[in-house]
């Protein structure tokens, strides 16, 4: 009896290490594969941003950073991994952490490790050349370098004291420029880096949906004929002296712009007061 017992005990363990055994070595098989990073090999960064990836390759911009947009790094027309690099451990003022060229060259990450949010004036400032690194993957192979934008210029400097982007330069003052306030608004609200939300809104094909409220009308006066007035003939009149500008009632309108381009738009009514 005692003999059977230990039989039908030996065929369970058996049959459970049948199973268990092979789970288990794949298991710690895959997760024991380490990528060798150097120089020159780079994380996958689409592994995970498969969706990035994807609309990058639809993208006539930002395909990859290497000077010539119309190639990408890794075959044809796609964006490289390096491509990811060149915007996301571009900034210098941070340290990312790296390995260089040897397994004994690393650079621990300080500001951020493996990337960092990156603001659009980062590359689009007018000293980008300056604010981003020419060592994106904290190497010296030839894939370590990072491009910067064209200045986007046009605005005034939206920053009360020193800010960390520099949006003006050079004859830029930005003193007619109607989207300042835009401009100044999406860096106080503080969901992205810096002035994103604003360049997102205008610049990708992610919709917008706005509400507008602006005056009903304006009013003025037009005075006809006032005490200056030396001339005979009284009709018809050659100017009018015009004053008391203002505004009147508040109108409110509703747009939703599609991602394509195209939109709708609609009216909620008019109101009187300001």
């Amino acid at each position: 009896m005692k003999s059977s017992s230990l039989i039908l005990m030996g065929i369970a363990v058996v049959a459970v290490g049948l199973f268990a055994l092979p789970s288990t070595v794949s298991l710690f098989s895959g997760q024991h594969t380490w990528y060798a990073l150097d120089d020159s090999n780079l994380m996958p960064c689409k592994k995970c941003h498969a969706d990035v990836y994807e609309e990058l390759c639809a993208s006539g911009f930002h395909k990859w950073d290497g000077g010539n947009f119309s190639q990408g790094g890794d075959s044809g027309d796609t964006p490289s991994d390096f491509a990811c690099y060149g915007c996301h451990r571009a900034n210098a003022s941070i340290t990312y952490a790296a390995v260089g060229t040897s397994a004994a060259a690393v650079t621990p990450g300080k500001q951020a490790h493996a990337a960092s949010t990156v603001a659009c004036m980062l590359c689009h400032q007018y000293n980008a050349s300056q604010a981003v690194s020419d060592d994106t993957s904290a190497g010296t192979g030839s894939n370590a370098s990072a491009l910067s934008g064209f200045f986007a210029g046009g605005f005034s400097d939206p920053y009360t004291g020193t800010g960390p982007y520099n949006y003006t330069g050079g004859g830029s003052t930005g003193e007619h420029a109607a989207h300042q306030r835009f401009i100044e608004t999406a860096i106080n609200w503080t969901k992205m880096e810096d002035a994103n939300e604003a360049c997102i809104a205008c610049h990708t094909h992610v919709p917008v949906n706005i509400t507008w409220k602006h005056a009903h009308d304006l009013n003025f006066t037009a005075t006809w004929k006032d005490s200056g007035w030396v001339g005979t003939d009284e009709f018809p009149p050659t100017h009018f002296n015009v004053s008391d500008w203002g505004v009147n009632g508040t109108m409110i309108n509703y747009s939703y712009g599609y991602g394509n381009g195209t939109g709708s738009t609609n009216s909620s009514g008019w109101y009187k007061g300001v």
